[in-house]
């Protein structure tokens, strides 16, 4: 029986707050449609709003659970579609 990877889903996790902390600062960096930016963060999360701190930690925090949905999908489809 499959375990589920934490250690695996931490890193992926921790991988995908990187990503989005990047697109965060690159709404600052390079300030070239950023209405298009800012639509696109309220297509991708949940409640966002405007570009402020708040938001910023509740995308980081969808962003770190969208991991754990990910992997277990991935697990829960690779359980269902194993042959015996």
């Amino acid at each position: 029986m499959n375990t589920f990877n934490f250690k695996l889903t931490n890193r992926l996790g921790i991988f995908l707050v990187t990503l989005f902390a990047i697109c965060f600062a690159w709404f600052y960096i390079r300030p070239i449609e950023q209405d298009l930016h800012l639509r696109l963060f309220r297509l991708s999360f949940f409640g966002f709003e405007e570009m402020n701190g708040s938001a910023f930690l509740w995308g980081a925090v969808q962003s770190y659970l969208w991991a754990y949905i990910g992997v277990g999908l991935w697990q829960l489809v690779g359980i269902v579609t194993k042959k015996k």
